[in-house]
């Protein structure tokens, strides 16, 4: 299995020890993505996977910045988007891809 559990940022090489903005933010949506790419299956389950980060991602910021300031849930929506380019170009490599 190549992925580890780990949370929101690069799993091994260089950029391993970098993490991403607000990491702890939307470190829950990332662990279960992880346990996902642990899983692993085809091109299409990692494309599920990195979506259900997305979804997972906006949901948690729209359900904890309702009601609150526009532009601070504005910014986490862009940077869920953001993570979520980030696992579709950088993350293939850390899938495990089995029939």
């Amino acid at each position: 299995m190549k992925a580890k559990e780990k949370g929101c940022g690069a799993m091994d090489g260089w950029l391993s020890w970098i993490r991403p903005p607000h990491h702890e933010f939307f470190k829950t949506a990332c662990i279960l993505h992880d346990e996902l790419y642990l899983l692993g299956g085809s091109k299409a389950d990692r494309l599920k996977a990195d979506i259900r980060l997305y979804q997972d991602m906006v949901q948690h910021s729209l359900r904890y910045f309702h009601g609150r300031n526009v532009g601070s849930q504005a910014w986490f929506l862009f940077l869920a988007y953001l993570y979520y380019k980030c696992v579709r170009w950088f993350g293939s490599s850390q899938f495990n891809y089995h029939d």
